[in-house]
């Protein structure tokens, strides 16, 4: 047998390179060696040989794969959660998220432009809607995390290394089919019943040419290079952290991940992602307003300029989200977070009830001479950009998967949902009926200016936003560092808290910058929870539960009325509550008198 040289195997692994890059141009490769003869010829080091061109296929279509501006997890990077959050710390976060600042908007909305009667049903039907929206983002998300345990188990049993580009490859493919498999059977089960089941060796979940690749060689002599055999033992190990990490690099870290797990479609994955950094963008840059009024109320609104009390509200903003992990923020953060704010809460309610109103700093809509001047269709979209603003308030999809990642039983993560959602709506009807028939357009100005109360408000408040911000910044930068932050070249060898103190400055004073570039609160509250948030909350998980189903998207079925029912009515709200907002926009810069970075 003649000696093997590197320039035989570097040939050999080419080869099957090209034939994996295209399969159409070089043909069927048999997945067996058809002669007695040549089964005679496979001694170990040829396997092993075999083996090597396989590791350095992989090597190479993974380098070129994150090439490309995929969503694909590097394969370095380390998870740094727990995964130890129960259902009493999932609901605290979800609670912690949706009574944000919105809250404060809620009863104005409410009870003076929507009427008591309507706004309250408005707000109760929205529990039950994001309760189902919940549970199928959280149905498809199960799905996803069934195949690709068994790859992982597959990967095991035959020792091919699972690649996670090819197993997201095959569930987007794979949900566009309707067989009636085994497999299929016991996912229809997993669905129904909500309870995780047993992984299934699923060789569909695997690339073909993947096992392919180890005939695709040359025969080499038993002869191998020191390199080569350091280059297994290192796959080895890392093949063996992957699985030991299965759990944690699952595709359902967050929107982005399911997006390119059900659909595998470039495209459609990077308009979620603008979607979605969008929205949690903005979010920070609202909670820095919010910030620099509970600041500046803290200090003294005759003292501080808008702009610099956001720099003093960033310290403590900047620390909190230091805590890289939801299960850091649910274990103690967000309580301390809803404790500031029922303190905040109380006092402006005690306000509403005990001030004179002459002391209100607050100047109330005036909603007649809108009607008087511009006719009844300006009162309808005044009336849109309040239910566009109750969508918002409600909706906790957003960051359900997120949190969802980091549960210690995933399938617990809907029951933390109906507790999140039954506690905070009942807190939401509570604080409207308490308001009175005319609270202040934000709550918080019923409290008088320059008074101890206010003060004290002030830094509760500012607490709880800065839980608030902490939560949207780990969303956000969590699922950075997982595509693309964490292989920057200027960083990529840096510690992770090192790394994390970076992208968490990088987007503090990005924010900060939007924060007072935009001048306006309410508004903008409104605009992101009918533009981007109703989308996230509700429309895509309809989508993606009728992906998992193999249903069309866009055609009702006798077997998935309900969903459809979801996707209509979220096309709908999104309409209609992004035209309300932009109305709302348009007339409050008509008479706004601030600037960029304006002091007031």
């Amino acid at each position: 047998m003649a000696p093997t040289n590197a320039a035989t195997v570097t040939g050999s692994c080419d080869n099957a390179r090209n034939i994996r890059e295209n399969p159409g141009t070089f043909g069927t490769v048999s997945t067996e060696i058809s002669s007695p003869s040549s089964r005679l010829q496979l001694q170990p080091t040829s396997i092993l040989a075999n083996a090597t061109c396989h590791i350095r296929n992989n090597l190479w279509f993974q380098r070129h794969h994150d090439s490309t501006l995929s969503v694909t997890t590097a394969d370095d990077y380390q998870d740094p959660s727990p995964n130890d959050l129960n259902t009493w710390n999932g609901a605290a976060l979800l609670c912690a998220d949706c009574l944000g600042t919105g809250l404060l908007a809620l009863p104005h909305n409410i009870t003076v432009v929507l009427g008591s009667t309507f706004g309250i049903f408005f707000l109760i039907l929205q529990l039950p809607i994001n309760l189902y929206a919940g549970t199928i983002l959280s149905h498809a998300a199960l799905y996803v995390e069934t195949k690709q345990m068994a790859a992982n188990n597959a990967s095991t049993t035959t020792g091919t290394p699972s690649n996670p580009s090819n197993t997201t490859t095959s569930i987007a493919k794979e949900t566009t089919t309707t067989t009636t498999t085994t497999t299929t059977t016991e996912q229809n089960h997993l669905l129904q019943s909500g309870r995780a089941a047993k992984p299934v060796a699923i060789s569909s979940v695997l690339e073909p040419l993947e096992a392919k690749n180890y005939q695709a060689v040359s025969i080499v002599d038993e002869r191998e290079t020191e390199d080569d055999n350091s280059l297994v033992e290192e796959d080895k190990v890392k093949d063996s952290r992957h699985l030991e990490h299965s759990h944690h690099d699952t595709a359902t870290f967050d929107f982005i991940g399911m997006t390119k797990a059900l659909f595998r479609n470039k495209k459609v994955t990077r308009w979620i992602m603008v979607l979605y950094y969008t929205n949690i963008f903005l979010v920070l840059g609202n909670y820095i307003v919010v910030m620099s009024h509970a600041v500046t109320a803290l200090v003294g609104e005759d003292i501080l300029c808008v702009p610099t009390a956001g720099v003093l509200a960033s310290t403590l903003m900047f620390a909190v989200s230091q805590l890289r992990t939801m299960a850091r923020l649910g274990r103690s953060a967000s309580t301390v977070s809803l404790t500031a704010l029922g303190i905040v809460v109380a006092q402006c309610l005690y306000s509403t009830k005990h001030t004179a109103d002459e002391v209100l700093q607050v100047l109330p809509v005036n909603d007649t001479d809108n009607n008087e001047n511009n006719g009844e269709s300006i009162n309808l979209l005044h009336k849109f950009s309040s239910m566009g603003s109750i969508g918002f308030a409600v909706g906790s999809q957003k960051l359900f998967l997120n949190i969802r990642h980091e549960f210690a039983d995933r399938t617990k993560a809907p029951s933390s949902l109906a507790v999140a959602l039954s506690a905070f709506g009942s807190f939401y009807v509570f604080i409207v009926l308490a308001a009175g028939k005319n609270p202040p357009g934000f709550l918080f100005d019923a409290i008088p200016s320059h008074t101890l109360q206010r003060r004290v408000a002030g830094f509760f408040l500012w607490v709880h936003v800065v839980v608030s911000y902490a939560i949207n910044s780990q969303a956000i930068c969590a699922s950075m560092d997982r595509i693309f932050f964490c292989r920057w070249a200027p960083v990529q060898h840096w510690p992770d808290e090192r790394r994390w103190m970076l992208l968490t400055g990088i987007m503090a004073a990005t924010a900060f910058f939007v924060a007072n570039a935009i001048p306006f609160f309410k508004d903008l509250v409104a605009f992101i929870g009918s533009l981007t948030s109703v989308p996230l909350t509700l429309l895509l998980p309809a989508i993606f539960h009728r992906r998992v189903q193999g249903v069309p998207i866009w055609l009702p079925t006798a077997n998935s009325l309900a969903s459809y029912a979801l996707l209509i009515f979220s096309s709908i709200f999104m309409v209609t509550a992004t035209l309300g907002s932009v109305y709302s926009i348009l007339s409050d810069w008509q008479h706004h008198s601030g600037g960029f970075f304006s002091c007031h």
